[in-house]
């Protein structure tokens, strides 16, 4: 299951065009964090056509952290228009392509999709909610794009995949409490284990939350991973 989330729309056109484009790609489940418009304005509704029902149910929360209180996913992927550096962990993305594969391979998570602001995007604070970053490759001289047709393109990436079944179709994927429990356990390794400087202990915090969030482990593949980083601490 998917979940759209858009954060601080600023354009009600943006949010129909986005309910829009939902419909055409069979998603349904839309939240909008902070909104700086009307959502369900006129102009909204237009943009929406005949996409109404997920404009009527779109969820409302004041901030990321007061969603993460009522809403669980397994995985928290982001959008940027920005390409980082091999040096600047988390924001090294994939392509909409390589996301959807992963999607599709892993078809039981429960995840979140965050659409970033219109011009500003996801702040550094937001990209580290997320477990990886997704990125659509174009222009160098004009690299960012409209927030509801950069979402589209991923829509229509997600919607190809989604009917191409898969031979481990089976296989449970490791989800969110996994991801939790293993992740907690690098946290006590990193912190018993002696660093240069404190960024360099930093800096592995950041890669084993993005090592954990881009490989999608199975659920046999992340216990097998925590029964060795316990008697690693150990």
């Amino acid at each position: 299951m998917i979940t759209i989330i858009f954060i601080e729309a600023q354009n009600a056109g943006n949010v129909g065009a986005i309910c829009r484009s939902m419909a055409n790609f069979g998603l349904d489940k839309l939240i909008i964090i902070n909104p700086k418009c009307d959502i369900y304005s006129e102009e909204s509704r237009n943009r929406a056509k005949h996409a109404q029902h997920i404009l009527n149910g779109i969820k409302v929360y004041p901030s990321i952290i007061a969603m993460k209180e009522k809403e669980s996913f397994d995985y928290i992927v982001g959008s940027t228009g920005t390409l980082g550096s091999d040096y600047n962990i988390p924001r090294v993305p994939i392509t909409p392509k390589q996301f959807a594969e992963k999607i599709r391979e892993h078809p039981d998570l429960n995840v979140a999709f965050l659409i970033g602001r219109e011009g500003d995007g996801l702040t550094n604070e937001e990209i580290l909610e997320c477990d990886f970053l997704v990125n659509i490759p174009t222009s160098l001289e004009y690299p960012v794009m409209n927030a509801s047709h950069a979402a589209s393109i991923i829509f229509y990436e997600l919607f190809q995949s989604r009917d191409i079944r898969k031979s481990n179709d089976h296989i449970a994927s490791a989800n969110e409490i996994d991801k939790k429990v293993l992740l907690a356990l690098v946290e006590e390794i990193i912190e018993k284990t002696e660093f240069a400087t404190e960024e360099k202990r930093e800096t592995q915090r950041k890669l084993w939350k993005r090592l954990v969030g881009k490989s999608f482990l199975t659920k046999r593949e992340s216990q097998a991973l925590i029964g060795f980083l316990k008697k690693m601490k150990d």
